[in-house]
Protein backbone atom coordinates (compact mmCIF):
# COMPACT_ATOMS: atom_id res chain seq x y z
CA UNK A 1 0.00 0.00 0.00
CA UNK A 2 1.16 3.47 -0.97
CA UNK A 3 -0.50 6.05 0.98
CA UNK A 4 0.26 10.14 -0.33
CA UNK A 5 -0.93 13.56 1.04
CA UNK A 6 0.28 16.84 0.41
CA UNK A 7 2.12 16.64 4.29
CA UNK A 8 3.52 14.11 5.99
CA UNK A 9 4.97 15.09 9.34
CA UNK A 10 6.88 12.11 11.10
CA UNK A 11 8.07 13.17 14.21
CA UNK A 12 10.97 10.22 13.61
CA UNK A 13 13.48 12.64 15.86
CA UNK A 14 15.59 12.46 18.77
CA UNK A 15 15.39 16.80 18.37
CA UNK A 16 14.64 17.89 22.05
CA UNK A 17 10.52 19.14 22.45
CA UNK A 18 11.17 22.78 23.70
CA UNK A 19 10.88 24.68 20.58
CA UNK A 20 10.65 22.22 17.89
CA UNK A 21 9.86 23.23 14.68
CA UNK A 22 7.77 20.99 11.98
CA UNK A 23 11.32 21.14 9.41
CA UNK A 24 13.29 19.10 12.50
CA UNK A 25 10.05 17.15 13.46
CA UNK A 26 10.20 15.38 9.94
CA UNK A 27 8.24 17.37 7.89
CA UNK A 28 7.64 16.08 4.08
CA UNK A 29 5.98 18.05 1.46
CA UNK A 30 4.40 15.58 -1.12
CA UNK A 31 5.20 12.90 0.70
CA UNK A 32 4.11 8.94 0.07
CA UNK A 33 3.88 6.28 3.15
CA UNK A 34 5.34 2.48 1.71
CA UNK A 35 3.28 -0.01 3.69
CA UNK A 36 4.01 -3.56 3.45
CA UNK A 37 2.18 -5.99 5.96
CA UNK A 38 1.64 -4.00 9.34
CA UNK A 39 4.87 -1.85 8.94
CA UNK A 40 6.50 0.50 7.12
CA UNK A 41 8.64 -0.01 4.41
CA UNK A 42 9.48 3.21 3.29
CA UNK A 43 8.49 7.45 3.60
CA UNK A 44 9.76 10.43 1.83
CA UNK A 45 8.96 12.31 -1.47
CA UNK A 46 5.80 11.00 -3.29
CA UNK A 47 7.91 10.97 -6.62
CA UNK A 48 10.70 8.89 -5.18
CA UNK A 49 8.47 6.71 -3.05
CA UNK A 50 6.61 5.89 -6.73
CA UNK A 51 9.76 5.41 -8.49
CA UNK A 52 11.17 3.13 -5.80
CA UNK A 53 8.53 0.35 -4.85
CA UNK A 54 7.58 -1.91 -5.25
CA UNK A 55 9.59 -2.87 -8.23
CA UNK A 56 12.47 -5.12 -8.24
CA UNK A 57 10.91 -7.32 -5.45
CA UNK A 58 8.38 -9.63 -4.83
CA UNK A 59 5.03 -8.42 -3.68
CA UNK A 60 2.21 -10.22 -2.44
CA UNK A 61 -1.33 -8.83 -4.15
CA UNK A 62 -1.75 -6.04 -6.08
CA UNK A 63 -0.26 -2.60 -4.49
CA UNK A 64 -2.97 -0.08 -3.99
CA UNK A 65 -2.37 3.30 -4.20
CA UNK A 66 -4.98 5.78 -1.77
CA UNK A 67 -4.23 9.60 -2.25
CA UNK A 68 -5.23 11.65 0.81
CA UNK A 69 -4.98 14.58 -1.35
CA UNK A 70 -4.66 17.82 0.78
CA UNK A 71 -4.51 16.25 4.30
CA UNK A 72 -1.31 16.00 6.64
CA UNK A 73 -0.56 12.84 8.13
CA UNK A 74 1.00 12.21 11.10
CA UNK A 75 1.26 9.91 13.54
CA UNK A 76 -1.09 7.51 15.52
CA UNK A 77 -1.91 9.22 18.41
CA UNK A 78 -0.34 7.88 21.91
CA UNK A 79 -2.87 8.46 24.82
CA UNK A 80 -0.26 7.62 27.74
CA UNK A 81 -2.79 8.14 30.50
CA UNK A 82 -6.20 6.98 30.73
CA UNK A 83 -9.10 4.96 32.43
CA UNK A 84 -11.48 4.18 29.88
CA UNK A 85 -12.43 0.67 32.04
CA UNK A 86 -15.50 1.61 33.55
CA UNK A 87 -19.06 1.51 34.11
CA UNK A 88 -21.76 3.98 35.13
CA UNK A 89 -21.76 8.10 34.58
CA UNK A 90 -20.80 10.67 36.71
CA UNK A 91 -22.94 13.17 35.30
CA UNK A 92 -24.32 13.87 38.81
CA UNK A 93 -20.90 14.99 39.69
CA UNK A 94 -20.53 17.47 36.86
CA UNK A 95 -23.90 19.06 37.77
CA UNK A 96 -23.18 19.21 41.12
CA UNK A 97 -19.84 20.90 40.55
CA UNK A 98 -21.40 23.61 38.11
CA UNK A 99 -23.96 24.54 41.04
CA UNK A 100 -20.85 24.61 43.34
CA UNK A 101 -22.00 21.56 45.62
CA UNK A 102 -19.68 18.89 46.64
CA UNK A 103 -19.72 15.89 43.56
CA UNK A 104 -22.79 13.41 44.50
CA UNK A 105 -21.33 9.78 43.44
CA UNK A 106 -17.60 10.33 43.82
CA UNK A 107 -15.12 7.10 42.90
CA UNK A 108 -16.82 5.19 44.93
CA UNK A 109 -19.86 5.16 42.86
CA UNK A 110 -17.82 3.92 40.08
CA UNK A 111 -16.60 0.44 41.75
CA UNK A 112 -19.60 -0.23 42.43
CA UNK A 113 -20.93 -0.32 38.53
CA UNK A 114 -17.77 -1.60 37.93
CA UNK A 115 -17.59 -4.58 39.82
CA UNK A 116 -21.46 -5.09 38.79
CA UNK A 117 -20.52 -5.14 35.79
CA UNK A 118 -17.54 -7.23 36.23
CA UNK A 119 -20.01 -10.22 36.52
CA UNK A 120 -20.63 -10.91 33.02
CA UNK A 121 -17.13 -9.48 31.52
CA UNK A 122 -18.17 -9.99 28.20
CA UNK A 123 -20.89 -8.18 27.91
CA UNK A 124 -18.99 -5.29 29.85
CA UNK A 125 -16.86 -5.14 27.13
CA UNK A 126 -18.74 -5.21 23.89
CA UNK A 127 -21.45 -3.37 25.32
CA UNK A 128 -19.54 -0.88 27.16
CA UNK A 129 -15.92 -0.54 26.65
CA UNK A 130 -15.80 -1.55 23.03
CA UNK A 131 -17.26 1.26 22.02
CA UNK A 132 -15.33 3.54 23.72
CA UNK A 133 -12.23 2.41 22.50
CA UNK A 134 -13.80 2.61 18.77
CA UNK A 135 -14.82 5.92 19.17
CA UNK A 136 -10.97 7.03 20.35
CA UNK A 137 -9.52 4.96 17.43
CA UNK A 138 -11.79 7.27 15.68
CA UNK A 139 -10.15 10.44 16.37
CA UNK A 140 -6.59 9.21 15.89
CA UNK A 141 -5.54 7.36 19.08
CA UNK A 142 -3.68 4.17 17.80
CA UNK A 143 -2.08 3.71 21.40
CA UNK A 144 -3.67 3.48 24.53
CA UNK A 145 -2.44 3.50 28.09
CA UNK A 146 -5.22 1.72 29.40
CA UNK A 147 -5.40 1.55 33.46
CA UNK A 148 -7.40 -0.92 35.88
CA UNK A 149 -8.49 0.76 39.29
CA UNK A 150 -12.29 0.75 39.16
CA UNK A 151 -12.38 -2.62 40.88
CA UNK A 152 -9.76 -2.49 43.75
CA UNK A 153 -10.21 -6.18 44.66
CA UNK A 154 -8.15 -9.28 43.17
CA UNK A 155 -11.29 -10.76 41.14
CA UNK A 156 -12.13 -7.57 39.98
CA UNK A 157 -8.76 -6.36 39.04
CA UNK A 158 -7.59 -9.34 37.29
CA UNK A 159 -10.87 -9.50 35.31
CA UNK A 160 -9.98 -5.74 34.04
CA UNK A 161 -6.38 -7.02 33.33
CA UNK A 162 -7.72 -10.09 31.69
CA UNK A 163 -9.93 -7.80 29.48
CA UNK A 164 -6.96 -5.79 28.35
CA UNK A 165 -5.18 -9.24 27.53
CA UNK A 166 -8.10 -10.17 25.33
CA UNK A 167 -8.56 -7.70 23.54
CA UNK A 168 -5.08 -5.65 22.97
CA UNK A 169 -4.26 -6.25 19.86
CA UNK A 170 -8.27 -6.26 18.21
CA UNK A 171 -8.29 -4.58 14.50
CA UNK A 172 -11.09 -2.13 16.08
CA UNK A 173 -9.63 -0.62 19.02
CA UNK A 174 -5.99 1.19 19.90
CA UNK A 175 -3.55 -1.29 20.80
CA UNK A 176 -3.63 -1.57 24.28
CA UNK A 177 -0.87 -1.17 27.00
CA UNK A 178 -1.87 -2.41 30.35
CA UNK A 179 -1.55 -0.59 33.75
CA UNK A 180 -2.52 -2.04 36.95
CA UNK A 181 -3.45 1.06 39.23
CA UNK A 182 -4.56 -1.24 42.90
CA UNK A 183 -3.63 2.21 44.66
CA UNK A 184 -6.64 4.36 42.97
CA UNK A 185 -8.47 5.20 46.39
CA UNK A 186 -9.35 3.35 48.90
CA UNK A 187 -12.08 0.73 48.78
CA UNK A 188 -15.30 0.25 51.15
CA UNK A 189 -13.86 -2.99 52.43
CA UNK A 190 -11.37 -0.72 54.03
CA UNK A 191 -10.86 1.70 56.51
CA UNK A 192 -6.89 2.38 56.32
CA UNK A 193 -4.53 2.87 53.20
CA UNK A 194 -1.71 1.50 55.00
CA UNK A 195 -3.81 -1.69 55.35
CA UNK A 196 -5.18 -1.88 51.54
CA UNK A 197 -1.60 -1.27 50.41
CA UNK A 198 -0.46 -4.25 52.28
CA UNK A 199 -3.34 -6.46 50.45
CA UNK A 200 -2.16 -4.93 46.89
CA UNK A 201 1.37 -6.18 47.81
CA UNK A 202 0.34 -9.44 49.46
CA UNK A 203 -2.11 -10.28 46.66
CA UNK A 204 -3.26 -8.09 43.91
CA UNK A 205 0.62 -7.25 42.87
CA UNK A 206 1.64 -11.20 42.25
CA UNK A 207 -2.34 -11.83 40.40
CA UNK A 208 -1.66 -8.41 38.16
CA UNK A 209 1.86 -9.31 36.66
CA UNK A 210 0.63 -12.89 36.26
CA UNK A 211 -2.41 -11.02 34.43
CA UNK A 212 -0.30 -8.96 32.21
CA UNK A 213 0.12 -5.96 33.55
CA UNK A 214 3.20 -4.03 31.95
CA UNK A 215 2.91 -1.14 34.21
CA UNK A 216 2.00 -0.20 38.08
CA UNK A 217 0.30 2.95 38.57
CA UNK A 218 -0.62 4.83 41.78
CA UNK A 219 -2.60 8.17 42.93
CA UNK A 220 -0.03 9.49 44.93
CA UNK A 221 -1.79 12.69 46.26
CA UNK A 222 -2.99 14.09 50.03
CA UNK A 223 -5.57 12.82 51.18
CA UNK A 224 -5.28 9.41 49.43
CA UNK A 225 -1.64 7.09 49.37
CA UNK A 226 0.90 9.04 50.86
CA UNK A 227 4.82 9.01 49.06
CA UNK A 228 5.78 6.10 51.40
CA UNK A 229 3.50 3.87 50.62
CA UNK A 230 3.19 4.49 47.31
CA UNK A 231 7.37 3.47 46.86
CA UNK A 232 6.29 -0.21 49.16
CA UNK A 233 3.74 -0.39 46.26
CA UNK A 234 5.76 0.63 43.45
CA UNK A 235 8.67 -0.81 44.54
CA UNK A 236 6.54 -4.69 45.04
CA UNK A 237 5.54 -4.11 41.45
CA UNK A 238 8.89 -3.63 40.15
CA UNK A 239 9.91 -7.14 41.60
CA UNK A 240 7.36 -8.75 39.71
CA UNK A 241 8.33 -7.38 36.41
CA UNK A 242 6.77 -4.31 36.10
CA UNK A 243 7.38 -1.16 34.51
CA UNK A 244 6.19 2.06 36.47
CA UNK A 245 4.39 5.40 36.55
CA UNK A 246 2.54 7.70 38.69
CA UNK A 247 -0.06 10.26 39.71
CA UNK A 248 1.50 13.02 41.45
CA UNK A 249 0.68 15.97 43.13
CA UNK A 250 -2.28 16.90 40.83
CA UNK A 251 -4.46 18.65 43.13
CA UNK A 252 -2.33 19.57 45.73
CA UNK A 253 1.96 19.13 46.53
CA UNK A 254 2.48 15.85 48.50
CA UNK A 255 6.35 14.96 47.64
CA UNK A 256 5.19 12.66 45.15
CA UNK A 257 7.57 13.91 41.92
CA UNK A 258 10.26 13.45 44.49
CA UNK A 259 9.66 9.90 45.48
CA UNK A 260 9.19 9.17 41.65
CA UNK A 261 12.27 10.72 40.36
CA UNK A 262 13.89 8.73 43.40
CA UNK A 263 12.95 5.68 42.35
CA UNK A 264 13.40 6.23 38.74
CA UNK A 265 9.86 5.41 37.26
CA UNK A 266 9.14 6.09 33.39
CA UNK A 267 6.77 9.06 33.82
CA UNK A 268 5.33 10.86 36.43
CA UNK A 269 1.37 12.23 35.54
CA UNK A 270 -0.60 15.66 36.18
CA UNK A 271 2.43 17.26 38.40
CA UNK A 272 0.24 19.80 38.65
CA UNK A 273 1.39 21.17 41.74
CA UNK A 274 5.50 20.49 41.62
CA UNK A 275 7.98 22.75 42.90
CA UNK A 276 10.97 24.14 41.41
CA UNK A 277 13.68 21.11 42.28
CA UNK A 278 10.94 18.38 40.89
CA UNK A 279 11.16 19.95 37.51
CA UNK A 280 15.17 19.84 37.79
CA UNK A 281 14.88 16.16 38.98
CA UNK A 282 12.31 15.27 36.86
CA UNK A 283 14.33 16.68 33.77
CA UNK A 284 17.70 15.51 35.00
CA UNK A 285 16.32 11.58 35.44
CA UNK A 286 14.67 11.95 31.68
CA UNK A 287 11.52 11.11 33.31
CA UNK A 288 8.43 11.97 30.64
CA UNK A 289 5.45 14.50 32.53
CA UNK A 290 2.29 13.38 31.10
CA UNK A 291 0.44 16.62 31.63
CA UNK A 292 -3.25 16.59 31.69
CA UNK A 293 -4.89 19.75 30.27
CA UNK A 294 -8.69 18.21 30.04
CA UNK A 295 -8.68 17.41 33.51
CA UNK A 296 -7.70 20.93 34.35
CA UNK A 297 -9.91 22.76 32.59
CA UNK A 298 -13.26 20.16 33.61
CA UNK A 299 -12.43 20.90 37.52
CA UNK A 300 -11.27 24.41 36.83
CA UNK A 301 -8.32 23.60 38.77
CA UNK A 302 -6.02 26.71 39.79
CA UNK A 303 -2.33 25.51 39.39
CA UNK A 304 -1.19 23.65 36.07
CA UNK A 305 1.74 21.38 35.25
CA UNK A 306 4.81 23.97 34.69
CA UNK A 307 5.22 22.43 31.00
CA UNK A 308 7.57 24.98 29.81
CA UNK A 309 9.16 24.83 32.60
CA UNK A 310 10.08 21.22 32.24
CA UNK A 311 10.75 21.78 28.66
CA UNK A 312 13.13 24.60 28.95
CA UNK A 313 14.93 22.12 31.29
CA UNK A 314 15.28 19.91 28.50
CA UNK A 315 12.35 17.83 29.70
CA UNK A 316 9.86 15.48 27.49
CA UNK A 317 5.98 16.09 28.14
CA UNK A 318 3.36 14.08 26.68
CA UNK A 319 -0.63 15.11 26.88
CA UNK A 320 -2.79 12.61 27.69
CA UNK A 321 -6.77 12.91 28.01
CA UNK A 322 -6.92 11.41 31.50
CA UNK A 323 -10.20 9.63 30.18
CA UNK A 324 -12.55 9.18 32.94
CA UNK A 325 -16.18 9.70 34.43
CA UNK A 326 -15.30 11.60 37.08
CA UNK A 327 -12.67 14.26 36.32
CA UNK A 328 -12.13 14.25 32.60
CA UNK A 329 -14.39 12.39 30.49
CA UNK A 330 -12.22 13.21 26.86
CA UNK A 331 -11.73 10.77 24.59
CA UNK A 332 -10.37 12.94 21.93
CA UNK A 333 -6.80 13.89 21.93
CA UNK A 334 -7.12 16.50 19.41
CA UNK A 335 -8.93 18.25 21.90
CA UNK A 336 -6.40 17.72 24.34
CA UNK A 337 -3.89 19.08 21.91
CA UNK A 338 -5.69 22.12 21.92
CA UNK A 339 -6.01 22.19 25.93
CA UNK A 340 -2.27 21.44 25.66
CA UNK A 341 -1.50 25.21 23.25
CA UNK A 342 -4.15 26.74 25.22
CA UNK A 343 -3.36 26.18 29.11
CA UNK A 344 0.55 25.45 27.96
CA UNK A 345 1.08 27.86 25.64
CA UNK A 346 2.55 25.03 23.59
CA UNK A 347 3.40 25.48 19.64
CA UNK A 348 1.26 23.48 17.24
CA UNK A 349 4.82 21.45 16.99
CA UNK A 350 5.50 20.69 20.73
CA UNK A 351 1.69 19.34 20.82
CA UNK A 352 2.36 17.32 18.26
CA UNK A 353 5.15 15.87 19.61
CA UNK A 354 3.39 15.52 23.17
CA UNK A 355 0.70 13.45 21.72
CA UNK A 356 3.13 11.09 19.17
CA UNK A 357 6.73 10.68 20.43
CA UNK A 358 7.11 11.87 24.26
CA UNK A 359 3.81 9.88 24.70
CA UNK A 360 4.92 7.10 23.17
CA UNK A 361 9.06 6.82 24.76
CA UNK A 362 7.05 7.38 28.15
CA UNK A 363 5.24 3.96 27.42
CA UNK A 364 8.44 2.32 26.15
CA UNK A 365 6.44 1.42 22.97
CA UNK A 366 7.53 1.61 19.22
CA UNK A 367 5.15 3.94 18.02
CA UNK A 368 4.96 7.96 17.54
CA UNK A 369 6.58 7.89 14.41
CA UNK A 370 6.40 6.84 10.55
CA UNK A 371 9.51 5.68 9.67
CA UNK A 372 10.76 2.27 8.09
CA UNK A 373 9.97 -0.67 10.43
CA UNK A 374 7.59 1.24 12.14
CA UNK A 375 4.34 0.24 12.91
CA UNK A 376 1.94 1.07 10.15
CA UNK A 377 0.02 3.47 12.67
CA UNK A 378 -0.72 7.13 11.28
CA UNK A 379 -3.28 9.89 11.01
CA UNK A 380 -4.72 11.72 8.23
CA UNK A 381 -5.60 15.06 8.74
CA UNK A 382 -7.91 16.99 7.52
CA UNK A 383 -5.85 20.40 8.14
CA UNK A 384 -4.39 22.24 4.87
CA UNK A 385 -0.57 22.78 7.03
CA UNK A 386 0.56 20.98 9.97
CA UNK A 387 0.53 24.18 12.03
CA UNK A 388 -3.16 24.16 12.40
CA UNK A 389 -2.82 21.10 14.81
CA UNK A 390 -4.45 21.77 18.44
CA UNK A 391 -6.28 25.06 16.57
CA UNK A 392 -9.90 23.19 15.89
CA UNK A 393 -11.20 21.60 18.70
CA UNK A 394 -14.51 19.76 19.59
CA UNK A 395 -14.81 17.88 16.93
CA UNK A 396 -13.12 15.39 14.67
CA UNK A 397 -10.56 16.23 12.17
CA UNK A 398 -9.32 12.62 11.24
CA UNK A 399 -10.11 11.57 7.46
CA UNK A 400 -8.59 8.27 7.95
CA UNK A 401 -6.86 6.09 10.36
CA UNK A 402 -4.38 3.09 9.52
CA UNK A 403 -3.51 0.94 12.58
CA UNK A 404 -1.26 -1.96 11.88
CA UNK A 405 -1.19 -1.09 7.51
CA UNK A 406 -4.93 -1.52 7.46
CA UNK A 407 -7.31 1.44 7.20
CA UNK A 408 -9.68 1.32 10.10
CA UNK A 409 -11.08 4.57 10.54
Amino acid sequence: MIVRARTIVTCDTDAPQSGISFDALGRIDEGAILVEGDRITAVGKADVILSAAPKGREVEGPVEEIDLGDCTIVPGFVDAHAHPLFAGDREPDFAARQRGEKPALGMLYTVEQTRNALLDPARFYESVVWPRLQTMLAHGTTTLETKTGYALHKPGETALLDLISAHRDDSGVPRLVATFLGAHALPPEFTREEAFVDYLIDQVIPAAAAHGAVYADAFCEPGFFSPEQTRRYLDAARLRGMRLRVHCDEMAFGGAAEMAASIGVDAVDHCNCIRDEDVRAIAEREIVTVACPATIEYLDLPQRAPVRALLDAGAAVALASDYNPGTSPCFNLQTVAYFGRKLFGLSAAEALYGVTRAAAHSLRVPAGRIAAGAPADFVALAIASPDEFGWQFGGNVAKAVFKGGARVG
